[in-house]
């Protein structure tokens, strides 16, 4: 008696773990897709949560909570603002806890101005592997040239616990003024996804893309002041001593134009 005996031959065999190895790598991206854009969506809500909790800690307060264990922003060596990240030890009576990155479970970016009247968050959004900065706050800048963000793309230094965002006579301030996070994937991030999560060494020269910066509108720009005068009395001058520097203002025409102020 014959028995025909019917198996699968090389080639089709072949076939079949390419069609499996096909059907898996599409399944892969699918789902790596899907939780990018979940984690995304945490993070956006996050940065909603925070922002609402510190504008209710103002309002009881009438000021923003420092980071914890923050550096200072500094210029010409008189501080402008502190930044650091966003853990449990600010207190927010309106979030038991305080969320982190939903990927690498890391307390997000927040810097406070030296009046604590205004703030910036900042985090990464992986957009599907193809990581961008987001930025949310109340800062508004009145000088682009030299402080368009609080918030910089560097490590503390527990050294000094100083860094210079810019200063016409400093090294360290012309390396930092190219690190100033913005909501911009071209631009560098607050941090990356890899052990030890520093931030990003990815950054285009400020200067040469300011003007990009400025017509992408990637940050709040001036709308409220209309010379030196209301500059200072809404506590906007960066620094209290002689130093004349450059701001914006809005001219007669509602344009913005650059102006040099002095306070004393």
């Amino acid at each position: 008696m014959n028995i025909n005996k019917k198996g699968f031959s090389f080639v089709e065999l072949i076939v079949s773990v390419t069609i499996l190895a096909i059907i898996s790598t599409i399944w892969f991206i699918s789902y790596s897709s899907y939780l990018w854009d979940s984690r995304d969506s945490q993070r956006k809500s996050d940065m909603q949560q925070i922002s609402s909790a510190l504008k209710v800690y103002k309002q009881k307060k009438w000021y923003y909570p420092h980071p914890w264990e923050f550096f200072e922003l500094t210029l010409s060596w008189e501080i402008i603002a502190y930044q650091w990240r966003f853990d449990d030890n600010v207190r927010l009576n309106t979030i038991d806890r305080l969320p982190l990155d939903p990927k690498i479970k890391i307390p997000y970016f927040y810097s406070v101005t030296k009046t604590k009247q205004e703030f910036e968050l900042a985090w990464t959004l992986e957009n599907e592997d193809n990581s961008m900065a987001l930025v949310n706050g109340t800062y508004k800048s009145v000088s682009v040239n030299i402080l368009p963000s609080i918030l910089l793309a560097v490590e503390k230094d527990w050294t000094t616990n100083q860094q210079e965002p810019i200063d016409y006579w400093d090294t360290q301030g012309d390396e930092n003024r190219t690190k100033f996070i913005f909501d911009s994937q071209d631009d560098n991030l607050p941090y990356d996804f890899i052990e030890p999560y520093n931030p990003q060494t990815k950054w285009k020269s400020l200067w040469a893309t300011m003007n990009e910066i400025i017509a992408n509108r990637t940050y709040w720009q001036n709308a409220d002041y209309r010379n030196c005068t209301e500059i200072k009395e809404a506590w906007k001058a960066l620094i209290s001593d002689w130093s004349t520097l450059e701001y914006q203002i809005i001219s007669n025409t509602w344009a913005l134009t650059n102006t040099w102020c002095t306070f004393p």
